[in-house]
């Protein structure tokens, strides 16, 4: 046994010869450690051929080198040891019709366990097209090391990419890997073996509740240029934290006297579900219900984001330009928005973000919001948001008038001072 100290880690070698006596070559292997970039320790394996010649190394997925010869002996058994090199398929060869929902038969899997959305295979279309195939197409699938992944990450940094782009697309390789192995293509997915690179995501200053007031003030037509359309849309989604697509699904037939159902989107894949398939009620003030009411008697039934009637919705692109015309006139200037990443979208972070400083929990606002994580389904798919009070307390708050605030605070901070008592007469004059 040997050690041997390089700059990719430590890596140390065992090697079985199961038929030493007569120095047979044949079946024999070579189990090695190697510490990875992230810092786990993974075991290889390098194996002989007829000749006595060394191929490999394949990964054998395992931690430690009881395990690794198990492994190994297992693939002698089924007569895998040596992997035909010349049957791996190359990256490019292996992608050959993925993300295509006739072909891909990852997809077609898992669309028997969970609702894919339409952008899903999109965007890993995309990815794949643009950045792995190019990248990693002629490689042999077994050939993609830990080692090769952090050069990649190299060369995604070295073209200007952000971490975070560079983690998405690493993420869209690490299903399609995951999916060879459930294959046995390959033995182990290396991308398990590399840590994603820090968080480049730049911070969002979002909205504040002063800024708030003086976008929706009572003269709001001078803010919003008397659009009732963007003006109605925007403060939808900050009392709601909809998505643009929700909003853009709202129709008429789905707004009640204090509330709305939300059960649909409308977005380049047309009227649909929603993102998470689930449909929600959200209490409403009755301000925006009257604004609502508004817009259904133009449109009617139809979508009430609408300049043709309720036929078809506007753009999400209405909304944000509307709301790129409003904030220069509360004094937020454009080099402001695109320091703080001002959007539409940042209304979901104002919602959730006011709705929890009002004291809702966090099951409740993902219940209004529809915003969910796995840890969190099980706990806000239970409750009925028609009996969160605070959601139209929360929103009234935002309407008061900030010096009537300060007015009931200096109230009760008061102190009440005592009279001050008379002096005691002088004694001596007495």
């Amino acid at each position: 046994m040997c050690q041997l100290h390089g700059k990719t880690g430590v890596i140390s070698y065992d090697t079985n010869f199961p038929e030493m006596r007569g120095f047979a070559m044949r079946n024999e292997f070579t189990v090695f450690s190697r510490v990875v970039p992230s810092g786990k320790r993974v075991m290889y394996y390098y194996a002989y051929d007829e000749h006595g010649e060394r191929r490999g190394p394949w990964t054998t997925g395992q931690a430690t080198k009881t395990a690794a010869r198990n492994f190994c002996c297992r693939l002698i058994r089924e007569g895998k040891l040596l992997r035909d090199q010349g049957g791996m398929p190359t990256f490019e060869e292996y992608a050959q019709g993925w993300w295509e929902q006739e072909t891909c038969a990852y997809l077609k899997a898992r669309s028997k366990r969970k609702n894919l959305a339409p952008s899903y295979a999109k965007r890993g279309k995309m990815i794949m097209d643009k950045q792995l195939v190019p990248y990693f197409g002629k490689m042999k699938l077994d050939a993609i090391t830990p080692e090769v992944l952090e050069g990649w990450f190299d060369h995604m940094v070295k073209q200007g990419y952000k971490n975070t782009y560079a983690n998405g697309t690493m993420s869209i390789l690490k299903v399609m890997l995951n999916w060879a192995v459930k294959k046995k293509i390959i033995v182990a997915n290396p991308t398990l073996d590399v840590d994603m690179l820090k968080n480049d995501r730049k911070a969002l200053v979002i909205i504040s509740p002063d800024e708030f007031r003086a976008l929706f003030a009572r003269d709001w037509r001078k803010v919003w240029d008397n659009d009732r359309i963007a003006y109605a849309a925007n403060l939808l989604a900050a009392l709601t934290g909809m998505r643009s697509s929700e909003v853009l699904g709202l129709r008429g037939d789905y707004v009640f006297d204090n509330h709305i159902h939300v059960c649909k989107q409308f977005d380049r894949f047309g009227y649909r579900d929603t993102k998470t398939k689930d449909a929600r009620n959200i209490p409403l003030i009755p301000h925006m219900i009257a604004e609502l009411q508004k817009l259904k008697a133009l449109n009617g039934n139809g979508y009430l984001f609408s300049s043709d009637g309720g036929g078809k919705p506007v753009s999400s692109r209405y909304f944000y330009n509307g709301l790129l015309a409003a904030l220069p006139k509360i004094g937020i200037n454009d080099d402001e928005i695109k320091k703080r990443g001002l959007c539409f979208h940042a209304w979901r972070h104002f919602c959730n973000t006011e709705l929890q400083k009002a004291g809702l929990s966090i099951q409740k606002v993902q219940a209004v919001t529809g915003h969910k994580s796995d840890r969190m389904t099980e706990w806000y798919s239970h409750f009925n948001t028609m009996e969160f009070a605070e959601v139209t307390t929360a929103q009234e708050q935002l309407f008061q008038d900030k010096q009537a605030k300060q007015e009931t605070e200096e109230q009760k901070l008061r102190i009440v001072k005592m009279p001050e008592q008379a002096p005691e007469p002088d004694r001596k004059l007495a």
